[in-house]
């Protein structure tokens, strides 16, 4: 059955395995097969020799550049070559070759979610509490799993697999998308969070015995730690600023500007927190979230949410270190300490989901008709189908 969606297989050093799983692929209906060469040794030469016999675009990196590097190579050759005319890219290993069946499934999934019109990433999803699955994929995938969880609010039950699904509206957004190694995969799914995900189950795959494996387990881990957690810095590094702005502004305030006035503490702890949190907000609206938005009532909305959480932040740390103090005694520093924390948390959370949440409904106006077109062509489809 014939295929209509791109594979895209990064591959460095591949063992020569690789042909006869690009050989399967081409059986079940895939004829477009992008392979990136990424700097691979001379004595793999022969690999991508045959693979060109079996009708792959090979693509040479002179370098090895790295993961991201190569998927974006692929996806810059299908925007020059399939975009239109095709369901999307399907990103595959060339290390650990997922069953042609599963492929399939994907390829079935992309189709079918762009028939319907819904543009999400199609995501492979093992089942990482087989008995098969290694110590490292078990506990990665949980600690990944529960991460999204906890800093998106995304459930992902296989973040780690790089078997992805991309529809052919949202490729141009994947060459946006900085990042070299394996952390521009992480970069690439955090890119969805307000997409959507289809998750299809697929089997958990071993490695072949001998294979040369490009993830680097420390090195590689620690980059996608960092990917996955940037934004939060981010968000902790501009309410540290602001507070730093805040007890500036209160210095100042209080030292000059009401100095000898009868409510220079009220006065000046309005001012400078209307100051740091005006701060605050640029701040975590432009380099946190890069909140965007076109019109003024989006913008003012934003603003007035954030000022308005901001109040109630202050409130509720005040209001549950009273009622902490009166009932459990103890030191009301590491009480606060205690209740500001968790309300840092809870407004990181309350942030990202609602406050700097992107209107789904204003997209890019030539992606608005990219999408009527890719509908109106799945309804023809289904009619000359019927």
């Amino acid at each position: 059955m014939e295929t209509n969606a791109v594979i895209v297989i990064p591959a460095l050093n591949p063992p020569l395995s690789l042909v006869q799983y690009v050989g399967s692929l081409v059986d079940c209906g895939f004829s477009r097969i992008i392979v990136v060469n990424d700097g691979s040794r001379t004595d793999k030469l022969p690999v991508f020799m045959k693979l060109k016999r079996l009708g792959a675009v090979v693509i040479d990196h002179d370098m090895n550049r790295g993961q991201g590097a190569s998927l974006r190579t692929g996806f810059q050759y299908y925007m020059e070559h399939f975009q239109g005319d095709s369901d999307g890219v399907i990103t595959l290993n060339a290390d650990r070759q997922i069953y042609p069946e599963d492929v399939q499934k994907v390829a079935s999934s992309l189709h079918n979610e762009q028939a319907m019109g819904s543009f999400a990433l199609v995501v492979g999803t093992r089942d990482l509490n087989g008995k098969l699955v290694g110590d490292y994929d078990y506990r990665m995938g949980g600690v990944m799993k529960l991460l999204y969880h906890m800093l998106m609010g995304v459930r992902l039950n296989d973040p780690l697999s790089g078997v992805f699904g991309i529809p052919d509206l949202r490729i141009r957004q994947c060459l946006d998308i900085e990042g070299d190694g394996f952390a521009y995969v992480t970069s690439l799914t955090m890119s969805f969070e307000k997409i959507g995900f289809l998750q299809v189950p697929i089997e958990y795959v071993l490695y072949e015995p001998g294979v040369e494996r490009t993830f680097r387990k420390v090195a590689d881990t620690i980059r996608i730690l960092y990917t996955i957690f940037k934004k939060f810095i981010l968000y902790s590094i501009t309410s540290v600023g602001a507070s730093i702005l805040d007890v500036i502004m209160f210095s100042i305030f209080t030292g000059i500007t009401f100095r000898g006035s009868p409510f220079v503490i009220i006065y000046s702890t309005v001012c400078a927190r209307l100051i740091s949190a005006s701060a605050n907000y640029l701040l975590t609206k432009h380099f946190v979230f890069h909140f965007k938005s076109d019109s003024a009532q989006g913008n003012t909305k934003s603003a007035g949410a954030f000022m308005i959480l901001s109040a109630a932040q202050c409130i509720c740390s005040a209001l549950v270190v009273s009622a902490m103090k009166a009932l459990f005694g103890g030191n009301v520093v590491g009480i606060k300490v205690l209740v500001d924390t968790t309300l840092f948390f809870v407004s990181y959370k309350i942030q990202h989901k609602y406050i700097f949440k992107d209107d789904k409904k204003k997209e890019a106006p030539e992606l608005e008709e990219q999408k009527k077109l890719a509908q109106q062509h799945a309804q023809e489809s289904r009619i000359q189908e019927g």
